[in-house]
């Protein structure tokens, strides 16, 4: 039974690493450089400077990216001054299932979740996603804007922001 617990302990799971500000695509870059499985969830946003507009990539989960390794592993990803520590939850190290970054990656895929109302929606309430990425899925709402939402995660403690469109 041991040696079973053993195996399921040094199997790759998703950790959450917590880096510098505005530094998350350039420490996933050099991590998956050094052969490490880095997911960063981004989307792509048009700022506006003085002279010109542009459009650049900025992360979803600002300060936060994802590694996927064994536990026995975990201290190796230290090579850059940038990655400050793991998230933690609970006392130990938040481990993001599969499906939950699979979720993450469907959702950051698809622009439009639909069949939200925000003037039903309270800061708090615990909801179910009717279609899209999310389908299914419970979340908690932290705050409500006009056409965003803050959700929570629920089992994970990871802010999403969700853009709403065709509001009625």
């Amino acid at each position: 039974m041991q040696e079973s617990n053993v195996a399921l302990t040094n199997q790759p799971k998703w950790f959450v690493l917590i880096v510098k500000t505005n530094k998350e695509l350039q420490v996933a870059e050099l991590l998956g450089r050094h052969g490490f499985e880095i997911y960063c969830p981004a989307k792509k946003e048009v700022r506006q400077w003085s002279d010109r507009k542009k459009i650049i990539e900025v992360p979803i989960f600002q300060n936060y990216l994802f590694v996927r390794l064994k536990e026995s592993d975990r201290d190796t990803v230290f090579i850059s001054s940038h990655i400050k520590k793991y998230l933690y939850w609970l006392g130990k190290a938040a481990i993001v299932r599969d499906v939950e970054i699979a979720i993450i990656k469907e959702w950051v895929s698809n622009d439009n979740i639909s069949n939200i109302k925000p003037s039903h929606l309270q800061k708090g309430k615990l909801i179910t996603i009717e279609k899209g990425a999310f389908k299914d899925k419970k979340a908690t709402v932290q705050e409500v804007r006009k056409n965003e939402l803050k959700l929570v995660l629920n089992g994970l403690g990871i802010v999403l922001l969700a853009k709403i469109k065709d509001v009625a």
